[in-house]
């Protein structure tokens, strides 16, 4: 007979059945599977979400933007408000509708003036997420901001330019100079008027006459104008005694500004400064022309008239170039392009080059300690009213623009016997003659040929000791020796080549024809004479001692201007360091393939459009005229 088991009670079923379902394996890697899956569900779908806001806030960005530059162009007429050129950007842009679905109303702010625009426009995008609304974060709202400006408060400008002798030369299809004048005459159009229809820059963009304009010719030196001058406390100022008192050379004025002053920007007006000497320094002694024993040594044997240094000429270190006597003149900074362009026009090529010297004179024209000057100088046009700026004025870009065709010349001027009596006298009919004493200045203290020889003889001749005038002009070349009672100077002795000769011998500065005969101030001696004449006239012709070697006479009065290239170099890069500090900014332009770059290059201020290089003449105009409008572009700043 069979039996029925026991029945399990329910509470022991289930809790067999729970331990079986903890111990079963099969499908537990599903779960796994499904969570990962939703993971990377959730966070690929923000990557897509994020990346959708971010391709629609570009865009918006760069509709902002252009919007922005559109709005904030100065050449637009006032009547073209920012909010409206930017309101038209926007439905150019193709955005039609969405800006009152994705994108928020733009809110459009700005300013315009004749010569500064200036736009700011601000917007939302919108972008409804696909993914992350799971999240609870429907949507994203990225605001955009972008604001343009054109044109500053104010714009001040130096150009120093080059106008060495160089500059004479052909380049391409013109002279380096009148290419230089023609670009820089298309430089200050282009700053001072915008393109009219036909393409033509006639269209005045600067009403309220902000931008300004100087310029600084250099070549071995500045020639300023007297009035600038006289805002400094000068030296050595020249004394022609045709010439009112006080006014030195007409029309040529160069200060020789000590080198320590280089590493700064302004110049003292206080500080003593030498002024250059207008003088032809050029030395053409390389050998001894003649030598005669019995004459003490090298002399300069027959006489050669006169010849009034050229004051234009390569060899004079301060030049007025040829022309009209204001030609290569500093102008000091205006707002008025017919001023400027007028004095674009003189330009002439003369001298050596100094880029240093130049640049040295436009950081202290632009520097705001010039403004007593301006004030003193350009008082009576209202609008250079407190200029310079404030070097650190954020509403005024000062700009100097340094162009040279040239690597640095180390030229040569009178560093002794600037000024002051000379022992040297000049008659009516321009012959000259010099004095010999025991304690004379400038090497006339040497011992005269016929003394001190208890004889005082001079070719047998016995001469008074009052003989302390040489006339270069009335020595022989030889001169025969007295023998017997011969008179003076007409010996019937043997000739000797360079000897003494008692007839060049005065004891007062005076010969036949001479008429008044003055003593000159030295800075009258290089009006008159070349350094080099003097030197072989009335030192080496006259035989005294001490003067006989052109080398050791010519080292007394004359030597290196700034010394020598690398020198000038060190102070160049000096000058446009403590520029650039100052918050100058510096264009460098460099004209021809053979100019070493560096110096120009490093000059000029750091980043993209600061420095050019040109081969011809022909280029120039271009170069300049996109530094003008570099000087003006549209610009984003936020």
């Amino acid at each position: 007979m069979l039996t029925r088991p026991a029945q399990r009670s329910v509470s022991a079923r289930l809790s067999r059945k729970l331990a079986q379902f903890r111990s079963e394996e099969d499908g537990s890697i599903t779960i796994f599977v499904i969570f990962v899956f939703v993971m990377m569900l959730i966070f690929g779908g923000i990557a897509v979400d994020v990346m959708r806001a971010e391709t629609r806030r570009v865009a918006l960005v760069q509709t902002l933007d252009r919007a922005a530059l559109a709005s904030s162009n100065v050449v637009l007429p006032v009547s073209q408000t920012p909010q409206s050129v930017a309101s038209e950007w926007f439905q150019m842009a193709g955005l039609g509708d969405g800006l009152t679905y994705d994108y928020s109303t733009p809110e459009i702010t700005g300013e315009a003036t004749a010569s500064s625009r200036t736009a700011t426009i601000k917007a939302k995008v919108r972008s409804y997420n696909h993914f992350m609304h799971w999240l609870e974060v429907p949507y994203f709202d990225i605001p955009v901001v972008s604001t343009a400006q054109q044109g500053v408060s104010k714009i001040e400008v130096i150009m120093v330019l080059d106008i060495t002798g160089s500059m004479g030369e052909t380049s391409g299809s013109t002279t380096k100079i009148a290419a230089l004048r023609t670009a820089a005459k298309k430089f200050v159009t282009v700053l001072k008027y915008s393109k009219d229809a036909s393409g033509n820059y006639t269209i005045a963009k600067d009403p309220n006459n902000l931008i300004s304009v100087g310029m600084v010719p250099y070549s071995s030196n500045v020639n300023i104008p007297v009035s600038l001058r006289n805002q400094f406390n000068y030296t050595n100022l020249a004394n022609w005694f045709d010439q009112p008192a006080g006014t030195g050379v007409p029309n040529i004025n160069c200060l020789e500004i000590p080198t320590s002053t280089f590493g700064a920007t302004g110049l003292s007006r206080t500080d003593p400064i030498p002024m250059a000497t207008v003088a032809d320094t050029t030395n053409s002694r390389t050998t001894p022309k003649n030598s005669s024993t019995t004459a003490g040594g090298t002399v300069e044997m027959a006489y050669s008239a006169p010849a009034a240094p050229n004051m234009g000429s390569n060899n004079v270190v301060c030049n007025q170039g040829a022309g009209t006597p204001s030609s290569n003149l500093v102008l000091l900074p205006t707002t008025v392009p017919s001023t400027i362009t007028s004095q674009i026009d003189l330009l002439q090529p003369r001298g050596y080059t100094s880029i240093a010297v130049g640049m040295r004179w436009g950081t202290a024209l632009i520097d705001q300690s010039a403004r007593d000057i301006y004030t003193a100088l350009r008082g009576s046009e209202p609008a250079m009213a407190g200029r310079p700026s404030n070097n650190n004025d954020n509403d005024t870009r000062k700009i100097i623009v340094l162009m040279t065709d040239g690597d640095h010349v180390s030229s040569t001027h009178v560093y002794n016997y600037k000024t002051g009596l000379s022992p040297i006298y000049r008659g009516a009919d321009g012959k000259f003659a010099i004095r010999y004493t025991s304690g004379g200045t400038a090497l006339t203290g040497g011992t005269r040929p016929f003394m001190p020889n208890t004889t005082r003889t001079c070719s047998g001749w016995t001469l008074a000791a009052d003989r302390e005038y040489f006339i270069p002009h009335l020595k022989a070349t030889s001169v025969a020796q007295k023998r017997n009672s011969d008179a003076e100077g007409a010996g019937t002795g043997t000739k000797i080549t360079g000897a003494c000769d008692p007839l060049s011998w005065k004891g007062t500065p005076s010969w036949t024809g001479s008429g008044t005969v003055r003593q000159l101030d030295w800075s009258e001696v290089w009006r008159y004479v070349t350094v080099d004449w003097m030197i072989r006239q009335l030192y080496m012709r006259s035989g005294v001692s001490g003067t006989l070697d052109y080398t050791t006479v010519y080292n007394t009065f004359v030597t290196n201007y700034l010394v020598s290239e690398p020198n000038m170099d060190a102070l160049l890069d000096q000058n446009c360091t403590a520029a650039k500090s100052a918050g100058f900014e510096i264009f460098g332009i460099i004209l021809g393939d053979a100019v070493v770059e560096a110096p120009v290059k490093n000059c000029s201020s750091p980043g993209t459009g600061y420095y050019y290089k040109v081969k011809t003449g022909d280029e120039l105009t271009s170069v300049f005229e996109q530094i003008a409008v570099l000087i003006s572009e549209l610009r984003l700043t936020q």
